[in-house]
């Protein structure tokens, strides 16, 4: 058996000095786009691992890069977080990964102790973009921090989702099917993915010329306990919704408890859009239509953003908003024989 391959190999196989290797490992901006790749294929060619404690030591980083989500029991969420780690780890980064839960008190702790863990840049959802403890322990962390769906801190690195355009096609949709009476169920207000979502709802029923009324729109959390119990005080009413938007990824599943357990079929008495993919919303029978959008483009861009904010920290605020699409299932069916 040989050796480790060394880095001098690595040189040779891409034809590029053994300094050029060093700042591709690195994430360091200034090496040509046809370097970096030649770089990048002799590695994985070659197998080469980068010796993480020389590395670590001549850069005073821990070459750990953290990913803190609400719930990794989200399917599409680890698609992020593994389109993250492929970004990051030709560089020489590792990824761990935490849950916060949701709850601001973890959020403020987990970030105290990756710093002592001496982490080197963090991707966060962070579970409120009010909370001043919160927002101040971000900017107090010590390294650089990419938000998922974020706004704030302003300053920070950032991607995300048109969740606006992709609620308002999906009023749209629903209007042109005939109804009028359709329920809008997101997070916590104070969030940009429910405040974005909110906004689309409305320009949507603006659109086609309805009046918005508040007992239909339900803003309380993003948890599937909330979609269940909101969806059961919404089918209560005297004129139920005929259609609900569920804007959130772990809604979907308390929306269809809910209407199961109300006698109702999905889509002949009660037509459902998913404000989010979902392995739910694709195996559903039938398949429930959804707002979906490239979970992965934002876990590279994530990952990119960090490398390069870890290069250059100077370098200008860097920010992904991707565009949400309707992507037509199963779940909707035109009103029909009765007011809607």
């Amino acid at each position: 058996m040989r050796g480790a391959i060394s880095i001098r190999e690595v040189a040779n196989r891409a034809r590029v000095a053994i300094g050029t290797v060093s700042r591709v490992i690195n994430g360091h901006p200034s090496v040509s786009a046809d370097r970096r790749a030649r770089v990048l294929e002799a590695i994985a060619a070659l197998g080469y691992v980068p010796d993480m404690v020389a590395q670590s030591m001549r850069n005073r980083r821990s070459m750990t890069l953290a990913c803190v989500m609400r719930d990794f029991t989200v399917p599409t969420l680890s698609l992020f977080v593994d389109a993250m780690q492929r970004e990051v780890e030709p560089h020489g980064f590792s990824t761990m990964v935490a849950s916060s839960g949701h709850e601001v008190a973890r959020e403020i702790s987990l970030l105290k102790g990756l710093r002592q863990r001496r982490i080197d840049g963090l991707v966060i959802a962070s579970s409120s973009e009010r909370s001043r403890a919160l927002l101040s322990a971000m900017r107090d962390a010590g390294f650089p921090i990419v938000l998922i769906d974020r706004r704030a801190p302003a300053e920070f690195d950032s991607v995300g989702v048109e969740h606006a355009q992709g609620v308002a096609t999906a009023v749209e949709y629903l209007t042109a099917l005939g109804h009028r009476r359709i329920a809008m169920l997101s997070g916590e207000a104070g969030l940009h993915p429910a405040r974005d979502r909110l906004a689309g709802y409305r320009a949507g029923m603006s659109r086609a010329g309805l009046k918005v009324s508040d007992r239909l729109v339900r803003m309380a959390s993003f948890s599937p306990e909330a979609g269940y119990e909101q969806t059961r005080a919404l089918l209560a009413l005297k004129e139920r919704p005929t259609a609900i938007i569920a804007g959130g990824s772990s809604l979907l599943p308390g929306v269809m408890l809910a209407a199961r357990e109300a006698g109702l079929s999905v889509p002949e008495d009660l037509s459902v859009i998913a404000g989010a993919d979902s392995d739910l919303a694709r195996l559903s029978s039938p398949g429930v239509t959804a707002v979906c959008w490239p979970h992965d483009a934002l876990g590279r861009a994530a990952g990119r953003f960090l490398v390069q904010r870890l290069a250059d920290p100077a370098v200008s605020r860097q920010s992904l908003i991707v565009r949400a699409e309707l992507v037509v299932r199963g779940s909707c069916a035109p009103v029909v024989n009765r007011a809607g």
